[in-house]
């Protein structure tokens, strides 16, 4: 008898890299013997905003249904209908990101797994339902790391060379090919929506000076044409950010957007490849944190370097020396205005004698090639599955047992200034708080009871998203992906703040 399992995925199959992923999911259970049905997006129509009647009579049809025996749920498809016992036996839950409905998922005992795309969302999942309650010796969800598994993700273009030609967009526009054809030096920084503009536009003011002092031909950066548009309005309004200063950078450079910045709508993956294989470099310094990172792993096989922030797993995505630059210094934290001139001039140079980088590249497509496979992804996958028809009895560790770590999601920590970045918030440490961290990192729960901490001080350490609980290393169950991301860094890099300093470019 066939295993009956539904979807509910907010991305249709091949409508984005999500539904790329999405995709390859249903494949896999079909090829499995399961009988699967799938349900995609949850607005069924504009109108149903104000009254939602179609989602009733859409919430009615589900119910009608007998009950499943899997439901698979992306992040954002929990939006089409919270877990329940009477849509399907068991549930799993998978995460292209941390921004759809996380309280519907959030201490959830309806979710029997929850599925990760790199160690770093698996870690930072776990951290997320280890949330501590200190005063009641508890967490918000004890089975959290038994609970929390990892899928190694593929990429559509290692079965498609030139570029997955499912995925939608359009063809390289002649503006590209124009400017390369004038001697323009390319970057590209192709994520709607993703980057630290101030940031960005920094750089590329940096990498114009640079251009100049050397008599060099001028260095513009392909960006989305709804970026570009956005963009013009912040200068323009003053809104969704104010941008007073890079208004006033762009009037003492004698620059406009148009010289730092070359527009292009929504590219499919052979243009968007083309595009990145003229490119001499790629931008990735973004302010949202990134869940796997395929567009910078996109780039690296085809042989473009990546300058990063490292938001998310892009500080993880391949190891140094592979074709990803992370690099971010207190003074880019701090908003200094001289911050990116460095960056600027490494990258110029870079552009000047690129066979180092061009190397490096080729050991990063190396290991992209050995390591996010599609036989990666389906024993991964299958793994995941297995684990939750499993009855066998799952670890329990007691409150007093996890241990006291950094944050997943911290990227620097000053210990002598109390300084710290992260993929959550920058902020600075009171002065309680950067007593007490030292004293509680590395211990166990246990132990920092016993020591009888202030409460408020080492809530806030939590609560900033600097500190995080962990169970120990020597009583995790064992991986389920053996092999993938083993350049990862193991809970003893994020146990010693002074590892978090500035390292300098990598």
């Amino acid at each position: 008898m066939s295993t009956r399992t539904r979807l509910y995925l907010e991305a249709e199959p091949f409508q984005n890299a999500a539904g790329a992923i999405n995709a390859w999911m249903e494949e896999e259970l079909r090829a499995l013997g399961h009988d699967v049905e799938r349900f995609n997006r949850h607005y069924p129509n504009a109108g149903d905003s104000g009254i939602p009647v179609a989602n009733a009579r859409r919430v009615l049809a589900l119910h009608s249904r007998p009950v499943a025996d899997l439901a698979i749920y992306c992040d954002m498809g929990l939006g089409i209908r919270a877990p329940n016992r009477e849509l399907a036996r068991r549930t799993f839950v998978f995460f292209h990101g941390l921004h759809g409905h996380p309280a519907t998922w959030l201490g959830n005992p309806l979710i029997d797994l929850y599925g990760a795309l790199s160690p770093y969302m698996h870690d930072t999942i776990e951290s997320l339902l280890l949330t501590p309650d200190w005063s009641g010796r508890r967490c918000l969800d004890p089975r959290a790391a038994a609970n929390v598994s990892t899928i190694v993700p593929t990429l559509p273009c290692l079965e498609s060379p030139d570029g997955e030609g499912r995925l939608p967009g359009v063809e390289l526009p002649r503006t590209v090919q124009e400017a390369l054809d004038r001697g323009e030096v390319l970057g590209h920084a192709i994520q709607p929506g993703k980057a630290d503009w101030q940031a960005v536009c920094a750089i590329l003011l940096g990498l114009r000076a640079q251009a100049r002092e050397h008599g060099h031909p001028p260095v513009r950066l392909v960006v989305a044409a709804q970026d570009f548009a956005m963009l013009q309005h912040v200068l323009r309004f003053g809104f969704p950010f104010q941008a007073h200063a890079l208004a006033q950078a762009l009037q003492a450079a004698d620059a406009t957007l148009e010289d730092l910045l070359l527009p292009v709508p929504h590219l499919s993956q052979p243009a968007l490849f083309r595009l990145v294989r003229e490119a001499r470099f790629g931008l990735s310094y973004n302010v949202t944190p990134e869940p796997f990172g395929m567009y910078v792993l996109e780039s690296v096989l085809n042989g473009c370097p990546v300058y990063t922030n490292g938001a998310g797993n892009n500080r993880h995505a391949l190891p140094p020396g592979h074709g990803i630059l992370v690099h971010e210094t207190e003074a880019m934290a701090a908003g200094a205005p001289d911050a990116y001139a460095s960056l600027a001039a490494r990258i110029f140079q870079d552009v000047l004698a690129p066979a180092p980088l061009r190397e490096a590249c080729q050991r990063g497509s190396a290991l992209i090639r050995r390591t996010f496979t599609r036989a990666a992804f389906s024993s991964s996958f299958r793994a995941c599955l297995s684990r939750l028809e499993s009855d066998a009895a799952r670890p329990d560790w007691a409150f007093e047992d996890l241990v006291v770590r950094l944050s997943p999601t911290v990227r620097r920590l000053d210990a002598a200034s109390g300084r710290f970045r992260s993929d959550y918030r920058d902020d600075q440490l009171g002065g309680e708080e950067q007593a007490l961290l030292p004293r509680v990192l590395g211990k166990s729960a246990g132990d920092v009871l016993r020591g009888a901490p202030p409460l408020a001080p080492l809530e806030a350490l939590f609560d900033k998203g600097v500190l995080s609980l962990a169970t120990p290393e020597s009583t995790r169950p064992p991986g389920s992906t053996p092999g993938a991301w083993a350049w990862y860094p193991p809970d003893s890099a994020f146990m010693e703040p002074s590892l978090l300093r500035d390292p300098g470019p990598r």
